[in-house]
Formats: C-alpha cells, sequence, structure tokens
C-alpha cells in the first residue's frame, strides 16, 4: 500500500487520516492520500508566504527561475517510464495516450513557459513625457504572492504543470491542492521539487477534501487562487475567494460543440469528433461532445459514427489496445449513466452503447462509448456536461441555426468547426461563443503563445499563453521625474504666494 504525503516547507510531513486511492481500471486501492484539514493548510500557507517574502524566489531573475523549471522538467523526464505506469493506474489513462499527453506534454510545457522568462526581465518603458515636466512611464510586472492552486483528477500533473510553471516564473510560491484521487502525478513534482533544488516553501502540497479546499480558498495569506474543476465548484470558490479580495483564475466546464459545415470531410470529421469525446473516456473540459449535422447529411453522419464508435475497444487502461478506459470513480460512473438515461427518457436513442460493456474487470469503472442520436438541444444529454465517453449528435436545418444551437448553452469554453471552404469555415468559427477555436481539427494546444479563456460559465481570466503568464502577476506603475525644476509642476503654487 502506497502512503502519499503531503509536502510543505520542502520536506514530506506525517500527517493523519487517509482517503484511498483506487486503480480505475480494477477498483483495487493501491494507496491513500492524508484527509489533511485546515491546520495543514495553515502550515503550507506560512511556509509558502515566508518563502516569498524572505527567501530567494521572489528576487531570482526570471532567467533563473526558468533554469530551475527545465531542472524540474529534466528530473521529471528521468522517471518518464515510472511517471506513465503511476498515471495509468491512478489516472486511468490509456497506455497509448498516456507517454504523449499525461506525461510528455508537461514536460514540453515546462521548458515552453521557461522560454518566456524575457517578457518579465525588463520593465516596459513608455516615451518620454514632455509636460507638465519631463518624465519616464515604466510599467513593471511583479509577483501577485503566494498561489491557491486547484488541479482535477483528468490530467493530474498536467494541470500542476499548467498552474505551477507560469505562478513560479512569474515569482510566486505556491500552495497546490490536487484531487485526493489521483496523487501520483503530484507526488512526482514534490520529488522532484527535491532534486532539483527548489528553495523550500516555494511548492507546497496539500491532500484533502472539502476542508482542504474551503480553508485554502479563505485563507488570508493567499493572494490569489488559480481552480479548474467543474463550474458549480468554481462559482463557489470565486464566492469564498471574494471575502478576502483574492484574485482568481478559474476554468470551468464545458459543453463544446464539434458544427459540421455541408461540405465536411465526412471521414475526418467523425474521427475527429470522435477521438475529442472519447478520450480519456471523456473526461476533458474541452471534448467536443455535441456535433451539430446537417439535415442533408444526417443519416450518412451517423452510419458513419456507429461504424466507427462500434469498434472502440473499451478496457484495462494498461492494454495498449485499449479506446476507451474507464472512468475515474464509481460515483462517476453513476452520474454518466444517469444523465444518459435521462437523455434516453426525454427521447435520445443511443446509437451506440448506452449501457455497460463486457468482458471488462468487474471492479473497473467503465462506461461504454455511447452515442446518442434524435435529440435537441434542450435534452440533458446535449445541454449538461458529462464528462464521460457520450457523444450527441444534433441536426440543423441552415448554418445559422448551427450557430445557435452551438452557442445556446451556459458554456463557452472550446468549439470544432469542420469545413472544406476554409474562408466559411473560419467565419463561421469566429461565430462562436468559445474560448478555443479548431478549424478541422481538435485537441491542438500551444501554452506557449496561445490563452485558453472560457466564456460563460466556462471560466473566469486566462491561462497559458503570455497573458496567462500575466495572470499571475501585477502590473506596478512606476513614474520617474527626470527634472527637478519646481516652475514646471503644477502644484507650484501650493505653499508659496500667487503672482
Amino acid at each position: 500500500m502506497r502512503a502519499f504525503g503531503n509536502f510543505v516547507g520542502g520536506r514530506w510531513v506525517d500527517f493523519e487520516g487517509v482517503l484511498p486511492v483506487d486503480d480505475p481500471s480494477t477498483g483495487e486501492v493501491f494507496g491513500r492520500v492524508p484527509d489533511s484539514g485546515a491546520e495543514a493548510v495553515e502550515d503550507a500557507v506560512k511556509a509558502a508566504r515566508t518563502a516569498f517574502e524572505d527567501g530567494p524566489w521572489a528576487r531570482m531573475s526570471p532567467r533563473n527561475r526558468a533554469d530551475a523549471l527545465r531542472r524540474l522538467a529534466s528530473v521529471l523526464e528521468s522517471r518518464f517510464d515510472t511517471l506513465v505506469d503511476g498515471l495509468v493506474s491512478d489516472a486511468g489513462a490509456t497506455a497509448r495516450f498516456c507517454p504523449m499527453v499525461q506525461v510528455g506534454a508537461p514536460l514540453a510545457h515546462l521548458r515552453d513557459f521557461a522560454e518566456m522568462a524575457p517578457l518579465l526581465e525588463e520593465p516596459t518603458s513608455f516615451p518620454l513625457q514632455a509636460a507638465p515636466g519631463l518624465g519616464q512611464w515604466e510599467l513593471h510586472r511583479e509577483p501577485v504572492g503566494v498561489v491557491g492552486a486547484f488541479t482535477p483528477y483528468n490530467f493530474p500533473l498536467f494541470m500542476c504543470v499548467w498552474k505551477i510553471a507560469p505562478a513560479l516564473l512569474a515569482g510566486n510560491t505556491v500552495v497546490l491542492k490536487p484531487s485526493p484521487l489521483t496523487p501520483v502525478g503530484p507526488d512526482a513534482l514534490a520529488a522532484a521539487a527535491i532534486e532539483a533544488e527548489l528553495p523550500p516553501g516555494v511548492l507546497n502540497i496539500v491532500h484533502g477534501d472539502r476542508i482542504v479546499g474551503e480553508a485554502l480558498v479563505a485563507h488570508p495569506g493567499v493572494d490569489l487562487i488559480s481552480f479548474t474543476g467543474s463550474t458549480a465548484v468554481g462559482t463557489r470558490v470565486m464566492a469564498a475567494a471574494a471575502a478576502t479580495a483574492k484574485d482568481v483564475i478559474l476554468e470551468l466546464g464545458g459543453k463544446s460543440p464539434a458544427l459540421v459545415l455541408p461540405d465536411a470531410d465526412a471521414e475526418l470529421a467523425v474521427r475527429g469528433t470522435l477521438f475529442s469525446s472519447m478520450m480519456h473516456a471523456g473526461q476533458a473540459c474541452v471534448a467536443t461532445t455535441r456535433m451539430l449535422v446537417p439535415d442533408a447529411r444526417y443519416e450518412e453522419f451517423t452510419d458513419l459514427l456507429q461504424k466507427r464508435a462500434s469498434v472502440l475497444r473499451v478496457g484495462p487502461a494498461a492494454e495498449f489496445t485499449t479506446d476507451v478506459g474507464p472512468v475515474i470513480s464509481e460515483a462517476a460512473r453513476t452520474r454518466v449513466e444517469k444523465l444518459v438515461a435521462a437523455g434516453i427518457e426525454r427521447g435520445a436513442r443511443a446509437l451506440v452503447g448506452g449501457d455497460r460493456p463486457v468482458g471488462v474487470p468487474d471492479g473497473g469503472h467503465y462506461v461504454s462509448p455511447t452515442v446518442l442520436v434524435d435529440l435537441d438541444n434542450d435534452n440533458p444529454a446535449a445541454h449538461e456536461e458529462v464528462f464521460g465517453p457520450v457523444l450527441s449528435v444534433i441536426r440543423y436545418s441552415g448554418v445559422d441555426e448551427a450557430v445557435r444551437i452551438a452557442n445556446a448553452t451556459p458554456y463557452g469554453l472550446a468549439a470544432a468547426v469542420w469545413g472544406t471552404d476554409l474562408v466559411k469555415a473560419r467565419e463561421t468559427a469566429l461565430r462562436l461563443r468559445s474560448g478555443l477555436t479548431w478549424v478541422n481539427d481538435v485537441g491542438q494546444a500551444d501554452v506557449a503563445r496561445t490563452p485558453l479563456a472560457g466564456r460563460g460559465m466556462s471560466g473566469v481570466g486566462q491561462e497559458n499563453g503570455v497573458d496567462g503568464l500575466f495572470s499571475y502577476t501585477k502590473t506596478r506603475s512606476l513614474y520617474t521625474a527626470l527634472d527637478t525644476s519646481l516652475d514646471r509642476r503644477g502644484y507650484s503654487v501650493v505653499g508659496g504666494e500667487w503672482e
């Protein structure tokens, strides 16, 4: 039985109370994490605050902090195979999917963020101001302070990197609260922080559930909350953070459309949308889980979807032939099944799936890849985030109607448009309410150059790219007068005599 501990002030900390960690493919419990309380948060915030105010990190040059991120990436890379095995076991990421996305991408992103260091090295200087006095304006970007970071279970190492890399590069210190369901990635990150010689207290990790989360959000020693997770929890985080006027970055849920234009390549659109909606058992906030298909091609697309989806292999994540692995927990499986049942009760038909798969380990948390048809956008399966391997197919009669359907949701995270006429496809893409939009592809990400900024109930603020890096900074406007002539000042008469 593997024990995962808290990591505070550069060392592992003893804990009381445990939460079980199971392998979603088998249901077998293989580890335990602390069920920490407010006292653990207090210790972690104190360590982070001390490291920020008294330690070297915030005063190091961005270039030196970038070098530390590169060291962190190198240490993690040296444990690549062990990380893959661990994330297959605790996140249920398939053996084909895990190396590239769950491990390889975070390593690349650490290095990508490190390359952004020059953006923080020099203040922005504006042209000299000639009147009323000669002076120079500068814009400085400074660290916010202590960042409380919340990461979800679906991409445990990936999301940790998305938050800690820009936060640390900007000079902040971090208290990380990961999902208790997937501790392997955060645990590896803590071990790598020691080997990479990050100063104590720069990165702290506290495991637990609701009590830890509430204490971290409410703590007056935390300056910014960065949260990725469900919209329901995210809105509560935002409300709680308001009590101490904290900055917040929220990356929340989605119900992203895949809009198929009348001239789309059917094979490309079907394969891409199935990949997006079924990858990691549908547990991705940017998954395109609503496919909007024109009336004239509806039967063609549903036939092809049935053909392609029905051969997807469901099975243990560790088997290389598995296309769709388990969802994270029994509670997650129950939630997905209830939503599918509600959709069918409201008139949808399961073209593929809709039941539990056979031939899989009894203790695993498996859901059959499901394609629902004959439903409209008001169906629960079409307008609620499923977070499981479920795709809803909705027909439309014209492109204007398709855009209306695509935008008729409180979410606005991601979207895809499929069409061979790139001019029309791009015009349509720009009409969609989404922070991330793909044309004739899905899943592409460029964290060094492009931010992710959800619309509506999909988030607040932005992560990644230059804008995402700057989200972890505060601006200081600095004015320096370059002459000392009193008579050029507007206040020259103050304390003197009027002429």
